[in-house]
């Protein structure tokens, strides 16, 4: 089963004073259900919503995972962030909130491409910045939707009471850094309970996943949430600018061939101004008649530099010291025509 990765980071502990005074707006980040009467402490922020952003805290997983290409959920000192990349190769660029990938099982390492039968080869990162705050004053759920059969967002998702596990393990109130070879499928599956739906890294669809922040009074006040689409993967060819791209492909397999410089895919010139089967590029100029005195054999095209006369041979009107169907062609041209007689 495909692999999840968590980075959990709580900076410091925040204590909360249950007293008859306190925040009464349950919108409030540091809403107290136990307050009577306000006392104008409420920290309300508003929501601020980035695709393929970078997060404010790296991730340092055992991967080698970077915090670029997330999708990130801002409230105020709080982040939330979701990204998803392909295991031992690159982060996946997401289309908005969309990631797209491929069925196929995880490579073994970045040196090694044997598959992982049963580790699916991309990985889903949450990232969850409570600043100040603790898991002990906030309420974090992680929803998840493994039914590629619901194409509609977050449809039935299972959601996980992230807070209250890890309060229950102790990390309620201090920094939790998940390393990656710890924490595959099998711990979200604990987690979760039989009635969440398993993924299979060889089903394609539609996954939905989301991180959902809410106060003390259970009323959401954010929301950090992305899709992933898994097709079957199609090998092929997938640049645009390659002779054999294809369409249809959404997996490379490193077969792109391109053109010579300055010709197209069937060889010829892009450029050929005398059609001379040289392209433009590459011409080399110079006095191509072998009759002339500065005869340039490299040259590829005449630059009409060239010394001497073809005296010796009335006939040849190209000047190639050969008279053939080009000179007879010249010749008919200017058949009939009326010549000037100069002193």
């Amino acid at each position: 089963m495909t692999r999840f990765l968590l980075l959990l980071l709580c900076c410091g502990a925040f204590s909360m004073a249950h007293a008859q005074d306190g925040c009464t707006n349950i919108w409030s980040l540091n809403f107290d259900p136990a307050a009577i009467s306000d006392d104008g402490s409420c920290e309300i922020f508003s929501n601020t919503f980035e695709f393929d952003a970078q997060l404010n805290v790296p991730i340092t997983i055992g991967t080698g995972i970077s915090n670029l290409h997330a999708t990130i959920a801002n409230h105020g000192p709080i982040e939330l962030g979701l990204k998803v990349n392909e295991r031992f190769v690159d982060d996946i660029i997401p289309n908005g909130s969309d990631y797209y990938t491929t069925t196929g099982y995880s490579r073994t390492s970045f040196f090694d491409e044997t598959p992982v039968v049963g580790l699916g080869k991309w990985d889903l990162i949450f990232s969850i910045n409570l600043g100040n705050y603790t898991f002990n004053d906030l309420n974090i759920f992680v929803e998840l939707d493994f039914d590629p059969t619901e194409n509609n967002s977050l449809a039935t998702p299972y959601a996980l009471p992230l807070s209250t596990v890890l309060q229950g393990i102790g990390a309620g109130a201090s920094s939790l850094r998940q390393q990656s070879e710890n924490l595959g499928f099998a711990f979200w599956a604990g987690l979760a309970g039989a009635d969440a739906a398993l993924y299979d890294p060889l089903q394609p669809g539609v996954y939905d996943f989301a991180i959902v922040l809410k106060n003390q009074g259970d009323v959401e006040l954010s929301r950090c949430s992305m899709r992933v689409l898994v097709d079957d993967a199609i090998e092929g060819c997938t640049d645009e600018l390659a002779c054999n791209y294809n369409a249809s492909a959404n997996l490379d397999d490193a077969s792109c061939l391109y053109p010579n410089p300055n010709e197209d895919c069937e060889g010829n010139c892009i450029h050929d101004f005398n059609t001379n089967g040289v392209c433009d590029e590459n011409e080399v100029y110079g006095c191509t008649y072998v009759w002339a005195t500065n005869y340039d054999a490299t040259a590829t095209a005449d630059d009409g530099s060239c010394i001497g006369n073809t005296a010796n041979c009335p006939g040849d009107l190209t000047g190639d010291t050969l008279v053939t169907v080009s000179d007879l062609v010249i010749f008919l041209s200017l058949f009939g025509s009326v010549c000037n007689l100069n002193n």
